[in-house]
């Protein structure tokens, strides 16, 4: 076997730490692998030469009035036949609202790598496999919380219920309790929604009246959604009534749910077996709860109250979302330095955040745009461009790489997201339980115990 030899200390260092692999059974990588979003949301591919804004309508409903027109005997007689006479009652034809939907982009690049210092690692290859799967988790979830943004600051319905001090309900449910800004508001240049920070329409003092998601709360906006669409009308459950799927941030939240409905009034899931693969999928309850088949988003958005921000405010007025308290997003991930750079690991903060949010999610209510790809128009041609956010690697002639030894990773994203229907989208904000019961036992422990002697075998007694 050759001679390895070191220089110095720091050899012997850099040696063992990169060498591991070869000492360890297992090379483990920290990669999430959960993803709720990104390929839920049905996509498109945005139509070239239309501009960079599309328009579409959303298209009203008809009415009939039951206390408008009166019903009329017909008259058959000599003298008084009105059989051809109409005196009909008007009927409003449906209206139309116009909405838009913008191309938006983004632009991501990593730090600068020295491709000749790669050389001189142990095992580059396994070192650039890393960063380039690190990489598609970061495209994945650009994807994902582009859908998922969209989806909660596009809902038309956003729903908050308070409890009293005995913890129960009272008054009614508001949805239209919670208010995501949009980016355009402080910069006209910028799209999409924040989910960085959300105004609450509760004072300030009550926030921790927020009551947790209820079924009686899923049942609200079933009843909104079957005036919406009938293919959730409750009354039609038995011609093929379609279970709703709701994303929660945490499995707890539909335990909660299962365990409160059994206590209160023996409640029975009737649809556990609706479709395998999907009450197979375990929360800690069977997935399909009553109506509501239950999903869990890995990195939902979670929220505490912003003591600085909400120190500052005035008089509550539930008409001026100035004055309603703001609810910051806690980071799911967090930066923490490795041996060599950073690697993000879980925040311990989200796991007690004080507030979630679930989203009642409904096919065909959203439309994602793809930007195609595109290599140049006619004769004037370009290097082919990627607009779904691969990452590509690029070595830039430029007089800080005259050499050409270093480069980077770059992607960027163009994207729509079309919001066909609000009146059909309900989302959720609600307290997260962090309640917990630990059961210890009843008998106590042994404090006498001692160690018996051992035995020196090497000790020869009686030997002359």
């Amino acid at each position: 076997m050759e001679q390895v030899w070191f220089g110095s200390c720091e050899d012997v260092d850099t040696f063992f730490r990169e060498g591991r692999i070869f000492f360890n059974d297992t090379y483990v990588k920290k990669l999430a692998q959960v993803s709720t979003w990104f390929s839920r949301v049905p996509s498109g591919t945005w139509p070239m030469h239309s501009g960079t804004r599309q328009q579409g309508f959303r298209f009203g409903r008809g009415f009939y009035d039951p206390c408008g027109p009166k019903w009329r005997k017909v008259v058959s007689e000599r003298c008084a036949a009105d059989s051809c006479e109409e005196a009909p009652y008007k009927v409003r034809r449906p209206g139309s609202d116009t909405y838009f939907w913008d191309m938006l982009r983004l632009e991501l690049e990593t730090d600068w790598i020295c491709v000749e210092d790669l050389i001189y690692r142990l095992m580059p290859q396994e070192e650039m496999m890393q960063f380039e799967e690190s990489n598609a988790l970061i495209v994945r979830s650009v994807h994902e919380e582009f859908s998922r943004s969209s989806y909660i600051g596009g809902s038309g319905h956003k729903w908050v219920a308070l409890v009293d001090e005995n913890n129960e309900f009272c008054g009614t449910t508001d949805d239209a309790g919670f208010f995501v800004p949009e980016n355009e508001d402080t910069d006209p240049n910028l799209g999409g929604f924040n989910l960085c920070e959300i105004r609450v329409k509760v004072p300030l003092a009550n926030l921790d009246q927020i009551a947790f998601l209820s079924y009686d709360m899923l049942d609200d906006a079933l009843t909104d959604l079957g005036d919406e669409d009938e293919a959730y009308r409750v009354d039609l459950r038995e011609a093929g009534f379609q279970v709703l799927d709701i994303i929660v941030p945490a499995p707890n939240v539909a335990r909660r749910i299962f365990q409160f409905e059994r206590e209160r009034n023996g409640y029975v899931n009737i649809n556990a077996d609706y479709d395998a693969r999907l009450s197979g999928l375990k929360l800690g309850v069977n997935r399909i709860i009553g109506d509501y088949a239950f999903a869990y988003d890995n990195d939902a958005p979670r929220y505490n109250s912003d003591a600085t921000f909400n120190a500052t405010l005035g008089a509550f007025d539930e008409t001026d979302p100035t004055t309603w308290p703001k609810l910051v997003r806690v980071p799911r991930w967090i930066e923490s330095p490795s041996e060599l750079g950073y690697s993000y690991i879980p925040n311990p903060e989200y796991r007690t955040a004080d507030f979630g949010i679930s989203v009642c999610y409904v096919d065909n209510a959203m439309m994602k745009w793809n930007h195609p790809e595109i290599g140049g128009v006619g004769s004037a041609t370009m290097a082919n461009q990627n607009y779904a956010g691969d990452f590509e690697w690029r070595r830039p002639d430029w007089e800080c790489n005259r050499r050409g030894k270093m480069g980077f990773f770059q992607a960027q994203f163009r994207l729509g997201m079309q919001i066909k229907d609000p009146t059909i989208m309900h989302t959720f904000l609600h307290r997260l339980d962090h309640g917990k019961k630990f059961f210890g036992s009843e008998c106590p422990i042994n404090t006498t115990y001692v160690l018996p002697a051992q035995i020196d075998q090497y000790v020869c007694q009686g030997v002359n």
